[in-house]
């Protein structure tokens, strides 16, 4: 399917539907560009998808070099999504063309799927306990489905991929590893996709990869808009986090709380969780650092006061060479970045 941009006009010369292990015939699937219910902007959907396996919508330039190069934008388990729901973006081009592939395969249990949407980053002004770097709050979007990891990485999941364990605590398999650098967390990623796409366990075009920040805020945040995932006050924090105030000084084992809404364990507490980003100051707004040097840490950790666990709090960010016992990592299974806002 081709979607050509005009300032004030969209135009649709051709339709085609593609497939990849699958018996269905060609031409079966369907792309469909309808407008928006709210404000009347291109969207993408999808019909006659088959009722399991998972969905990639690819976007291509141009189709006129031998090798096109097709870069994921979007992604859904059919299960839960019946069709594609895709906000078109111009980005400059003159016209986009969008492929439609479904797969028979099953991603592991412990990755949720997180659907695309919008949501408001960062806190207000009178959000108690905040910080100056977590404003202005702002709308913004996250254009693409992707998986994350239902629990922080665990010491055997790092240990049977990397060979080693550099935790602080004695060797327990149900302990988040600890003690990882930003650097050895993003290889963790790199061997984790190359790992599962080795046995055809890849969406086409995703990449295990550290989320981004907003990312991690849109999943914190479960479509909830208060300090904590579950609502504004800290009296019931330690129901879904560790912290000062419940954990005895030491890390516990992933998954032992309540998850937040979209069944995601940890988000509060336990330990920090690397970002891909790097630390820097919200469009308007003021950081700590202004090196653009430091990574992105997020969620607070078993040590922290309650107001370090807020869905908002980014005033931790460290090098990405250093090892601290506070920090560890969950993965997220999503666009490689520099397509994921295509």
């Amino acid at each position: 399917m081709e979607v050509r941009f005009f300032p004030f006009l969209l135009s649709v010369l051709f339709m085609a539907s593609f497939s990849l292990g699958t018996p269905l015939a060609l031409g079966q699937m369907r792309l469909h560009v309808e407008s928006s219910s709210s404000d009347r902007s291109p969207v993408i959907t999808s019909s006659n998808l088959p009722k399991s396996g998972l969905a990639v919508i690819s976007r291509a330039d141009s189709l006129i070099s031998k090798k096109v190069k097709w870069s994921p934008v979007h992604a859904f388990p059919v299960q839960k999504q019946s069709k594609a729901q895709l906000r078109l973006k111009n980005t400059g081009s003159s016209s986009a063309f969008f492929r439609l592939i479904w797969q028979d395969i099953t991603l592991p249990d412990q990755l949720v799927w997180i659907p695309p949407g919008q949501f408001v980053m960062g806190s207000p002004d009178d959000e108690s306990g905040r910080f100056m770097d977590e404003g202005p709050a702002h709308t913004t979007d996250v254009p693409h489905g992707f998986w994350i990891s239902r629990y922080e990485v665990t010491q055997k999941n790092y240990k049977e991929l990397m060979g080693e364990n550099p935790s602080s605590t004695e060797d327990s398999p149900d302990l988040p590893v600890n003690r990882v650098t930003w650097h050895e967390a993003v290889e963790y990623c790199k061997r984790l996709t190359n790992a599962e796409g080795s046995i055809g366990r890849l969406p086409s075009g995703y990449v295990y990869r550290l989320p981004t920040e907003t990312e991690w805020e849109y999943a914190c945040r479960a479509g909830s808009k208060g300090a904590y995932s579950y609502g504004d006050s800290a009296d019931s924090l330690s129901e879904y986090g560790w912290w000062a105030g419940n954990s005895g000084n030491q890390p516990e084992p992933v998954g032992k709380l309540k998850p937040n809404t979209w069944g995601l364990y940890d988000m509060h507490g336990n330990l920090f969780e690397w970002c891909n980003d790097a630390y820097v100051a919200y469009p308007g707004g003021r950081a700590f650092s202004t090196t653009g040097k430091m990574k992105v840490l997020r969620g607070g950790a078993y040590y922290c006061p309650s107001n370090i666990l807020r869905s908002a709090c980014r005033a931790e960010a460290q090098e990405p060479d250093y090892r601290w016992i506070l920090a560890g990592f969950r993965v997220v299974l999503a666009p490689p970045l520099g397509q994921a806002n295509d």
